[in-house]
């Protein structure tokens, strides 16, 4: 299985010159050590330990952004929640 290369994704976000809020970043950094896809919940729930002000909707619109720059995949199953996983691989 192929590393997800963090570098690569931080690199991205700031060639198209998204901010790279604490929150941001610590999300990717969750996503690309994630070896699977995982929830928004998943995502909450690992990171409001460090983050108390995070939710779904924080999560959600970031979310939004790295798959529009390619950074994460999405993965719709039926009747179940959507699940993420991190795009660039080294």
């Amino acid at each position: 299985m192929a590393k997800h290369d963090l570098n690569q994704a931080l690199q991205r976000m700031r060639a198209k010159n998204i901010p790279l809020t604490p929150q941001r970043y610590a999300l990717l950094e969750f996503m690309y050590d994630q070896g699977s896809y995982t929830t928004v919940k998943e995502i909450c729930d690992a990171l409001v330990v460090k983050y108390p002000t995070i939710n779904a909707m924080t999560v959600n619109s970031s979310l939004h952004v790295f798959k529009q720059l390619g950074l994460v995949k999405e993965l719709t199953m039926i009747g179940s929640s959507m699940r993420y996983e991190a795009a660039l691989s080294s």
